[in-house]
């Protein structure tokens, strides 16, 4: 253990075996010149353990067992070759990241080799330095497969589970062929937002509520040519559901939040919910899948929804309505509004349902489509917000 806020975990080191002595010798850095077989090796990731309190908790021994993992991983640094690349500007590469349950960001090297008295290394993982220009780039290998479809089973025991299915698995062929499709999530809240009361009385979120995904809806594109059923008597699945799962929370839910998911109490719960729940880590492999299958996703306001789900998705791969409808400077339009001034469609009349906002969204995505290819966006655009302004952004009734 080296002194408070020091770092003592080396970054590189060298290390080579001694027959004769039958031991291996590691030095710190990378020393020139190098002892005969020496190798060098530079750190690559850690996996740490954090203990939840403050630090004057551990100071005066008040210490339980509230711990979790978080991790360091230093991106992939750019070779030559690499760096004349489009997209060899990455800000990640060659950069350590934090990585915990809730966000990934950059951090430098000294945070990574510090440890605190309340931190303390449970994994570090060295790899040798420049293997891949000696060895060869090794071959990347997806782990998640479509056997995370197969293996899709409800954790519903309810009598009621399941009797009427609300949407059809992906075939072979869709989970193999990248296409358009719409989502939408819902969400539940599983600690209560905090506050603080200021002199001047005005009151100051300090600290907001921890979300946690209750549902999410994937549909097929409205065109889609999937369907289901024998031949000759084939059903089709154009906007249908692929995916309507339910999550069953790793922790207690603090608020359902019915107004805007459209979830109740027994819903997550699998002794009382009547619709296909799945674990949490399933239904992120689920979508994970579907991203690195190439599809596009179309919805309103996916940037805060992947942020919660704490998926990363390909900027190039989000259509994102709330931006499409959107003018500079004035305010974001609700799906709500949108699908009624452009659609005619009424959705979210008495609460939200992840299956009908993903097709509304789809709607609208076909909508700027057509609009677009006609030349006449700019002025439908103007149109609506003239139109808002005049109601006050209001559905009626």
């Amino acid at each position: 253990r080296g002194l408070r806020g020091q770092a003592w975990l080396p970054a590189r080191i060298s290390m080579c075996y001694d027959k004769e002595q039958q031991k291996v010798h590691v030095r710190r850095g990378w020393p020139e010149p190098l002892r005969e077989g020496e190798v060098r090796y530079e750190l690559c990731a850690t996996i740490s353990a954090v203990f939840e309190g403050s630090e004057e908790d551990w100071d005066q021994g008040e210490v339980d067992d509230g711990r979790h993992l978080v991790t360091h991983v230093r991106g992939s640094r750019l070779d030559d070759e690499e760096a004349g690349s489009p997209g060899a500007g990455d800000q990640y590469h060659g950069r350590w990241l934090l990585v915990n349950d809730f966000l990934i960001q950059a951090v430098e090297e000294e945070e990574v080799t510090c440890f605190e008295p309340w931190r303390t290394p449970a994994l570090l993982y060295y790899a040798r330095h420049n293997f891949e220009q000696e060895c060869g780039h090794p071959r990347f290998q997806n782990p998640i497969t479509r056997a995370v479809y197969k293996s899709d089973r409800s954790l519903a025991s309810s009598a009621l589970a399941n009797k009427t299915p609300t949407f059809v698995p992906p075939s072979s062929e869709e989970l193999s062929t990248p296409m358009v499709v719409g989502i939408d999530a819902e969400f539940v809240a599983l600690t209560p937002e905090q506050s603080e009361l200021l002199l001047d009385g005005t009151n100051v979120i300090t600290k907001t509520s921890r979300m946690s995904l209750g549902r999410v809806s994937v549909v097929r594109a409205l065109d889609s040519k999937a369907t289901v059923g024998v031949k000759g008597a084939e059903q089709a699945l154009a906007g249908t559901p692929m995916i309507d799962d339910y999550i069953r929370t790793p922790e207690p839910v603090m608020d359902y939040l019915t107004r805007f998911s459209g979830l109740v109490p027994g819903d997550l719960d699998p002794q009382t919910s009547p619709h296909h729940l799945i674990p949490l880590k399933r239904a992120y492999l689920k979508l994970r899948y579907l991203v690195d299958q190439g599809y596009h996703f179309v919805g309103h306001g996916l940037n805060n929804d992947f942020r919660i789900i704490n998926i990363y998705v390909p900027p190039e791969q989000v259509k994102d309505t709330v931006n499409m409808f959107h003018l500079p400077n004035r305010r974001k339009i609700s799906l709500r509004f949108l699908v009624h001034l452009l659609l005619r469609q009424r959705i979210q009349a008495d609460t939200h349902d992840s299956i009908e906002d993903a097709r509304g969204a789809m709607l609208l995505y076909q909508y700027y489509l057509k609009c677009k290819e006609e030349g006449r966006f700019e002025e439908e655009l103007e149109r609506i917000y003239d139109e808002g302004t005049k109601c006050g952004w209001q559905v009626p009734e």
